[in-house]
């Protein structure tokens, strides 16, 4: 089973990019990817080291919405 968590480019890198999710910034490979991303879009990055998959604004979105709830449902914190 993998999980991935959707991040931003920010920066396009000569062997993936840099992304961002949180506040955090890290660098990650593109090499799965079978499309091209450019600076703003959002991908889903397994293990914080490879993007498997661009994501559309809404997918984005969702993932995150539904990554929150999830957290609040552990943490036993009403939504």
């Amino acid at each position: 089973m993998c999980f991935v968590s959707p991040a931003r480019v920010v920066r396009l890198t000569p062997f993936g990019a840099e992304v961002e999710r949180a506040g955090a910034c890290f660098e990650i490979s593109l090499l799965f990817l079978e499309e091209d991303v450019a600076v703003g879009d959002w991908v889903a990055v397994q293990a914080q080291r490879h993007a498997v998959a661009r994501l559309s604004e809404d997918e984005a979105a969702e993932l995150l919405r539904l990554y929150a709830e999830i957290t609040r449902h552990l943490e036993g914190t009403p939504a």
